[in-house]
């Protein structure tokens, strides 16, 4: 008995060695978590450092636009707001409608109202009055429509005749000095009462600085343009 009992005894120096493995464990692991927080300790201060530097820039932005503003006089602050609407690059678009000589004497070509009033649109385009055409501002891709209503005028007796109707859109380039058919389209309408049409047509035009484009229709086709409104007959165009 007393010989188990003396090799079941267990020495006291294994015991503190166990003990002194316990407490080195217990100190790597709390320092292992120690850094671990001052980790993510960095990593929130260095989220709030770049935060409060990110408020700071703009708050620092705001402020210098707001004293410039106010610091300009009226006329150059209006100047000011006509650089920074001229700085968008607004693309060249135009819409002409009803002239108030729509069916006057028959002319080679259709003239338009092209004065800023109603649904008139100019940006960057103008008007040449004495050949009736708009005027390509720069070269690019464009979408060409134009539409025109015709109607039979009011009379006692109707013949029942069909009168055919021509619109035919025309390119002038500078480069080739003639008329190019860029578009045309066409239809009937019956001579009676209720005889009416509404003729368009639109399609993607290559243009160069300077085209001129007008349109043209038949001589007999004058007398019967709808000119009632301005919506009853249109021309435009819009760089792409």
């Amino acid at each position: 008995m007393d010989k188990c009992a003396r090799n079941s005894e267990i020495p006291h120096d294994t015991v503190i060695s166990m003990a002194q493995q316990e407490s080195v464990v217990l100190l790597v692991k709390h320092c292992q978590e120690m850094k671990r927080q001052e980790s993510r300790l960095r990593l929130v201060t260095l989220f709030l450092v770049l935060g409060c530097a990110a408020v700071f820039v703009f708050t620092q932005r705001v402020n210098r636009d707001c004293n410039e503003k106010h610091s300009l006089k009226p006329a150059e602050y209006s100047r000011q707001q006509a650089i920074d609407r001229q700085g968008q690059n607004l693309k060249p678009s135009a819409h002409l409608t009803t002239s108030s000589r729509c069916n006057s004497v028959p002319e080679d070509y259709i003239q338009w109202e092209h004065k800023a009033i109603g649904l008139v649109h100019m940006q960057n385009f103008t008007y040449d009055e004495k050949k009736h055409a708009l005027v390509v501002p720069q070269g690019g891709r464009y979408f060409v429509y134009v539409g025109v209503n015709f109607r039979m005028p009011d009379k006692d007796k109707v013949s029942g005749e069909i009168h055919f109707l021509s619109l035919k859109v025309l390119k002038f380039s500078n480069s080739y000095q003639d008329n190019c058919l860029i578009m045309e389209v066409k239809d009937s309408i019956p001579d009676n009462r209720r005889g009416a049409r509404t003729v368009y047509t639109g399609q993607v035009v290559a243009l160069e600085e300077g085209d001129l484009l007008r349109v043209s229709i038949n001589e007999d086709n004058y007398e019967l343009i709808d000119c009632s409104t301005e919506t009853t007959m249109y021309i435009g165009a819009f760089l792409l």
